[in-house]
């Protein structure tokens, strides 16, 4: 179980830096980046939380 929980906490590190990067490329205009990490957050399962959470 503990593997299990440190997999998950290490995956939504994964997805935070993504997005963060996401949100870089978005504010430079970089197209390409940004849907090269669009593909990269969805096959991490994008963000499943509830905004605000």
């Amino acid at each position: 179980m503990l593997r299990n929980h440190q997999n998950f906490f290490e995956g939504g590190h994964q997805l935070e830096k993504l997005e963060f990067a996401l949100a870089v490329a978005i504010t430079r205009g970089d197209g390409s980046r940004c849907e090269m990490l669009r593909g990269q957050i969805a096959e991490l399962g994008g963000n499943i939380e509830e905004p605000g959470t």
